[in-house]
């Protein structure tokens, strides 16, 4: 749906977030907003992306709790682990699919961004025509990453990771849904 690849590897995922198109036209209500209401007494929350932990906690950007204080805290950081999952796992398919992306890209520096967008789209395309690859693969590209990971964690900027009271009331009212 939406792509960000004009920043440099070596720069925060919160400050590619903070300053991509996407984040910006939800500030702004540029996107249609849908809410709906999870429980009574409680206002009715927004749609939302999620992120890992070192994204800011928005209204429209969910993240996981930084230290967990009770039980219902720990199935609401699992669950969206769970769903995070699933964006880890389109990435892995994307590197399997256009290996090149896991490694240094020799190409003039203004080209990467257009080299990028496009395996974008045609890795969507060929995942809508039913071209899929070797899930053996795919694991294996997922778990290089889970270590890269482990071995790199992406910790909260400073500056571009901070929480709103408006995202910790959508959190907290998601982990009473669930609860």
């Amino acid at each position: 749906m939406d792509v960000e690849c004009k920043w440099p590897g070596s720069v925060h995922d919160a400050k590619v977030f903070a300053n991509s198109s996407i984040n910006h036209k939800m500030k702004t209500g540029q996107l249609p907003k849908t809410f709906i209401t999870l429980l009574p007494g409680y206002e009715a929350i927004p749609n939302y992306l999620i992120g890992d932990p070192a994204y800011p906690l928005r209204p429209f950007c969910m993240k996981e709790y930084q230290s967990c204080v009770t039980n219902e805290e720990v199935v609401f950081n699992n669950m969206l682990r769970s769903a995070r999952n699933q964006v880890e796992c389109a990435f892995g398919r994307l590197k399997v699919r256009w290996g090149f992306l896991s490694r240094k890209v020799d190409l003039k520096l203004e080209m990467v961004p257009t080299v990028a967008y496009n395996c974008f789209v045609l890795h969507n395309y060929c995942e809508i025509k039913g071209n899929y690859l070797d899930d053996e693969e795919v694991r294996a590209q997922i778990l290089q990453h889970q270590t890269e990971e482990e071995s790199h964690p992406n910790v909260p900027d400073p500056v571009c990771s901070c929480e709103t009271s408006e995202g910790d009331y959508v959190r907290t009212v998601l982990t009473k849904y669930i609860q």
